[in-house]
């Protein structure tokens, strides 16, 4: 019998969080906002040859980025700098998803493979310990933390 990958086992487990070789691996984290949150998104390190993303959206809402009001960001590792803010908009907006993406030949590629975000809490936010899908989950492809400024 083959191993299942961690995208298999989210699947089978019929939810975005399971657990995995003694880790709890989410497929998206869910972080409590509200209208007028600032986030603030810092890259710590990227250990991978495949460029990596971040990408945040707000339910019930938008982000505004640099004058810009969207549905969907997603900062990469090769473009954005090391540390963003933005704020969340909308009345009714009460959780930012983030989840992990990276590029394979030039597709923006998410939720596949061994693909998982392993969380820590601390007092400077949330740090994000992420895996892309390609290969044996390492945890270590990208690392970010986030932050809820108010």
């Amino acid at each position: 019998m083959t191993k299942q990958t961690i995208t298999e086992l989210l699947e089978k487990s019929g939810s975005d969080t399971i657990s995995y070789r003694g880790r709890v691996v989410r497929a998206l984290v869910r972080i409590p906002v509200k209208d007028g949150s600032v986030v603030r998104v810092r890259r710590e390190s990227v250990n991978s040859p495949r460029l990596q993303a971040v990408k945040f959206s707000a339910n019930k809402g938008a982000i505004d980025i640099n004058g810009y009001r969207e549905p969907l960001i997603a900062l990469w590792s090769h473009t954005s700098p090391e540390e963003v803010e933005f704020t969340v908009r909308g009345k009714e907006a009460s959780v930012l998803e983030v989840w992990n993406a990276w590029s394979m030949g030039g597709v923006d590629t998410s939720w596949i493979g061994n693909s998982g975000i392993v969380t820590k809490t601390s007092a400077e936010g949330q740090l994000l310990q992420c895996s892309d899908g390609i290969g044996q989950a390492t945890f270590s492809d990208l690392v970010a933390t986030i932050e809820i400024l108010n």
